[in-house]
């Protein structure tokens, strides 16, 4: 159970290595942060300056269990289906929510693929996790839909568990480009998810930490850009936009990450020896934000996260109640072991909870009134605000 409730820690916001731009994916080759959140965009800005450019980032596991999958299918209204690897179980949309109906796996029609190597149900990850050079109280999620990158990071975790080690620790998240052939045939360069330990990673040969340069990136480069959306079953790292703003994060095209490196540098090396009792007063500070950082991370993993839920969505939703149906507002809700539930709110939480959005955590006093669940208290620990259009 332990396990289990630091997954709901905080959430500052997600890590890609793309995004979604007007329905085509673009994808940077290197790691971004985003988030919905303004009082987390601190923790943004502060991975920008560690991490923007480069190809790897340190992380650390603080679950025996950082990797969920399952598989989902959507269709324009959104998630349709769910179903986690391994169940046959699933989660469907009706008209008045969700259902539970058997899943047929591989034999299910939307696994089947279509003339043009696509299906409708495809299996994604989720990865939990900390980056403690940025944070150590709240974690970072990565939306992860290249069934490669889900079956390296998936294979690894197995291994270690197999071979009775704690998947808890750091490591070194990083991207390769690899060739790729899909159903069809069509071969395309694609970037791809690996990991190792933190200690292995930098005593092996460093990957290179910056993109290439888009002058030298072939034609099936830019082909695979354009058709990742359509090659599932390959790594074309689709992020899903309805989570976070589609805002342009990339570099100037003519400098690399190394070359700002080195001009600051040089910046430096020509101010230090103006600047070496500042220094010694920015490392006493440092230590002392150190210890601070330490310990707000140890209140955290020890303060009670009992009865947390992440909202998933809200809706109305007609109830019988005492012979009569009434309407009541719900929202949906994803518990510590992930099992999703419909719980009815209390009218005086209404209006604050209507104006939040997916991820939003709180902690409730939940009861169980004939087959409904009804939220009798609610105490709201971070709230992700709906977008209003202007």
């Amino acid at each position: 159970m332990e396990q289990t409730r630091l997954v709901n820690l905080p959430i500052i916001g997600r890590v890609q290595h793309g995004e979604k731009i007007d329905n085509k994916v673009k994808e940077y080759g290197y790691f971004i942060a985003k988030t919905q959140d303004a009082y987390m965009q601190s923790y943004v800005e502060k991975f920008d300056k560690l991490f923007k450019g480069k190809q790897s980032i340190d992380i650390e596991f603080f679950s025996e269990n950082p990797l969920s999958k399952k598989y989902v299918r959507y269709n324009q209204s959104g998630e349709v289906c769910r179903c986690p690897q391994g169940s046959n179980q699933a989660t469907q949309r009706v008209k008045n929510g969700w259902q539970q109906i058997e899943c047929k796996g591989a034999e299910c029609e939307y696994r089947q693929k279509d003339t043009l190597g696509k299906c409708a149900c495809n299996r994604i990850g989720w990865l939990k996790f900390l980056i403690p050079s940025v944070s150590t109280d709240r974690i970072f999620l990565m939306k992860i839909t290249g069934q490669t990158s889900i079956s390296k990071l998936d294979d690894y975790i197995k291994l270690q568990k197999a071979q009775g080690k704690s998947i808890k620790g750091h490591y070194t998240l990083f991207l390769k480009q690899i060739e790729q052939a899909n159903s069809l045939g069509k071969t395309f360069n694609n970037y791809v998810l690996d990991i190792l330990k933190k200690e292995d990673f930098n005593s092996s040969k460093p990957i290179p930490q910056t993109t290439q340069n888009q002058n030298k990136l072939s034609t099936t480069n830019a082909q695979n850009v354009n058709n990742q959306v359509e090659q599932q079953e390959l790594d074309q790292n689709t992020v899903n936009n309805t989570v976070v703003p589609s805002i342009s994060q990339s570099p100037k095209q003519d400098l690399t990450s190394e070359k700002i490196q080195d001009n600051r540098t040089v910046v430096e090396e020509t101010k230090v020896s103006t600047k070496k009792t500042a220094k010694r007063k920015s490392k006493k500070e440092d230590s002392k934000e150190q210890e601070k950082s330490e310990k707000t991370a140890n209140d955290t993993t020890e303060m009670n996260l009992d009865n947390c839920y992440t909202l998933l969505r809200t809706f109305s939703k007609n109830i019988l109640n005492k012979g009569q149906q009434k309407e009541y507002f719900m929202g949906e809700f994803a518990d510590m072991k992930d099992t999703v539930s419909e719980i009815a709110i209390k009218p005086e939480y209404v209006e604050e909870l209507s104006q939040c959005d997916l991820g939003t955590v709180v902690r409730l006093d939940v009861q169980d009134v004939g087959s409904t669940k009804f939220a009798v208290k609610l105490e709201f620990i971070q709230k992700a605000l709906k977008k209003i259009a202007a």
